[in-house]
């Protein structure tokens, strides 16, 4: 892949190798948003605008990253916090995200499971459907969590237990 040998050197405002970069960047955090934002890609597409936006104002404000890919993945995932806690004051429901719930002894299965866990996600209360997206989805620990949307870790912790209970009753009650 070319753009692992431009990684090397610092992404500048260069035309060509912005060019390069954008190319090799664009589907992957699309990817990274339609599948946060659970299928939405008015969502995803709005999200991914934002994310090379705020790029560019970076690049412009003289910001050189010496690693792309991490970078633009970085700005991506607070693009995302933005879009929860704006959905979060204005007490609409999150878009739909599927949920991979590592520590439940709950599992879902492949058959029309992806959707019922969809439709499950949407009827967990939204700073409990955060937690559980950022931590699970995202990989966030409770302490980076607790950091971003102005909790304490324990109060994470309180949420995300709650938001597995909340999402394993809505799972059960879910019919497709």
């Amino acid at each position: 892949m070319e753009l692992a040998v431009r990684e090397v050197e610092a992404l500048g405002l260069d035309p060509e190798r912005f060019r390069a970069f954008y190319a090799d960047a664009l589907p992957r955090i699309y990817g990274y948003f339609l599948h946060r934002c659970g299928g939405s890609v008015p969502v995803a597409e709005d999200l991914t605008q934002e994310t090379f936006l705020a790029s560019v104002h970076e690049l412009r404000k003289g910001r050189r990253p010496e690693t792309p890919i991490p970078w633009i993945y970085g700005i991506a995932r607070h693009k995302l916090l933005d879009h929860y806690r704006k959905q979060a004051r204005a007490e609409q429901p999150l878009a739909d995200a599927e949920l991979a719930l590592e520590e439940s002894a709950f599992l879902v299965q492949d058959d029309g499971g992806r959707e019922r866990a969809v439709a499950a996600l949407a009827a967990v209360p939204v700073s409990q459907r955060t937690a559980l997206v950022l931590c699970y989805l995202d990989g966030f620990t409770a302490a980076e969590v607790g950091d971003e949307v102005g909790k304490s870790t324990a109060a994470v912790h309180s949420l995300l237990e709650r938001g597995r209970e909340s999402f394993k009753r809505a799972y059960l009650e879910v019919e497709l």
